[in-house]
């Protein structure tokens, strides 16, 4: 199951897999739907609304791709993730009959539990027309070839009955339990059409036990590859800069997944100071703290590291993005007032990361917040790395007016091309820079190049961990714009900034 494939790749060029996302979510409201993916008939992802699918997500919709093989199957199934969510899974067919994609809705499972029946109420004429709308945007194509089967029992799932527009009706005889597709990959040809699904004469297996709510369901999936949906070579997301078949997950990585969207945590921010006399320039930098009882207000170095390393990163750049933008909503006192602007760090996953820039345009879009508020810092060495991908990074970036802050500039040509990216705005300087500044003239020479080269540009320069005043007067005096310091503007929770904007007397 590929995790994801561009609007470009898809057989049709005129769809709008975006607007079918948006639709499905106004359908279920007042109900939240904490996500919504669109796959095509073999599972393998079209769109989705987060920056990535988790193991349990992914398992559930092979289930119910396996599932909606069968005709004569309900058209929707609900699967517990567990974490208090619930997947409810769409079966989308085309005027034929024929099979052509899934709609899978990540919901709260209160909600989708009220009563009995309480599924059924997620199913309303609006959601049917929003089904329907990608049931029109999929390649036409026949039903599969159904094969007799007297006397065999049909394979036992845990449907929630329905009955749509379109749903197919019941062939006399039971239908017959269809073997799984096989995944593709991109570099492998079409494959050809599947056979006919044989006739099981085995009992159904019983529907599985759903274990407490941490713990991962247990699954009895068919054999797999054991390829990992979520992590790729060099903690790069599966489906994203990987194109391989989907496979098993290991309980490590699964875990990992529910701790990061559990782990409760706290937004800090460190002001940039500036050295011009007179500057009410507000600049900071958005600093992610623990906010757990065992280490609060700590750097959560561990959490930060695990997820970089199996291709989690951009989860927690979103969870920093999301809690950003939704403060700075509820308190426009913070921005209103006067220009402000706060950086996120990226991850390198949220680089490789095709979804994550769509996610930040569409909470922007939503918050309607004033352009250039939200800006993104990268790393200079991790850039240099992906210069490729930070040109495209940094176009969409720029288009959604969001500047680009490139941290630990050094001396070295290769930094320097960085510059030319559309979008830059800020420049860090690599702390050895400015370390031998009061007694080596090549490093009073070296930020006397870049500062000039920025203001060129039209860029702002920043030195970081000055902590004395003389180190500060030499800055003022090479031409540099900002300073960030522990002893000047130690980092401070971010709701601290609602209650200065109020108080009187000096800003912080």
């Amino acid at each position: 199951m590929e995790h994801g494939k561009p609007i470009s790749a898809t057989d049709s060029p005129l769809v709008d897999f975006d607007a079918v996302c948006q639709k499905v979510r106004a359908a279920v409201e007042p109900a939240r739907a904490h996500a919504v993916s669109l796959h095509d008939e073999h599972g393998d992802v079209l769109w989705l609304s987060e920056s990535s699918m988790g193991p349990d997500e992914h398992n559930a919709v092979r289930d119910a791709v396996e599932a909606f093989s069968n005709a004569a199957g309900s058209p929707m199934l609900v699967t517990d993730l567990g974490d208090s969510r619930s997947a409810v899974l769409l079966r989308a067919v085309n005027g034929r009959r024929a099979m052509v994609g899934v709609i899978m809705i990540v919901m709260d499972a209160r909600v989708v539990k009220q009563d009995a029946r309480g599924a059924l109420k997620v199913m309303t004429p609006k959601l049917q027309r929003a089904l329907a709308d990608f049931s029109a945007m999929r390649p036409d194509s026949a039903p599969p070839p159904a094969a007799p089967a007297k006397g065999t029992p049909a394979r036992a799932t845990t449907p929630v009955a329905l009955t749509l527009v379109d749903e197919p009706r019941a062939p006399p005889a039971a239908a017959a339990r269809v073997a799984p597709p096989v995944a593709r990959t991109s570099a492998t040809a079409p494959s050809a059409p599947a056979a006919a699904p044989r006739a099981s004469a085995s009992r159904a297996p019983p529907a599985p036990q759903m274990p407490a709510p941490h713990t991962p369901a247990p699954r009895t999936p068919a054999p797999r590859t054991p390829a990992s949906p979520v992590v790729a070579a060099a903690g790069t997301p599966a489906g994203f800069a990987s194109k391989h078949p989907q496979g098993g997950v290991t309980p490590e990585i699964d875990r990992l997944h529910a701790a990061l969207r559990r782990s409760p945590i706290a937004l800090h921010v460190q002001r940039l100071v500036p050295l011009t006399k007179g500057s009410q320039l507000k600049r900071y930098e958005v600093l992610l703290r623990s906010k757990s009882d065992a280490a609060p207000n700590s750097a959560p170095h561990a959490m930060l590291k695990a997820a970089v390393e199996n291709g989690l990163g951009s989860m927690i750049d979103r969870r920093v993005v999301t809690e950003l933008i939704g403060y700075l909503v509820r308190h426009p006192d913070v921005w209103k007032s006067t220009a402000v602007m706060f950086s996120v760090n990226l991850t390198t996953t949220a680089l490789h990361d095709e979804h994550f820039i769509k996610f930040v345009g569409l909470c922007l879009e939503k918050s309607s917040l004033p352009k250039g508020m939200i800006a993104f810092e990268v790393d200079t060495a991790t850039a240099v790395k992906l210069a490729g991908k930070m040109a495209e990074v940094g176009a969409a970036l720029h288009r959604l007016g969001c500047p680009l802050v490139l941290d630990d500039f050094a001396m070295k040509t290769e930094c320097f091309a960085l510059l030319r990216l559309p979008g830059v705005h800020y420049v860090k300087l690599a702390p050895e820079i400015t370390a031998k500044m009061r007694t080596d003239k090549l490093s009073q020479a070296a930020i006397t190049a870049v500062v000039q080269m920025a203001r060129v540009l039209g860029m702002h320069t920043v030195a970081k961990r000055t902590e004395t005043a003389a180190e500060q007067e030499w800055l003022t005096a090479l031409g540099v714009d900002f300073v960030q310091s522990n002893s000047m503007s130690p980092p401070v929770a971010i709701e601290s900034l609602s209650k200065t904007a109020r108080a009187p007397g000096p800003t912080a």
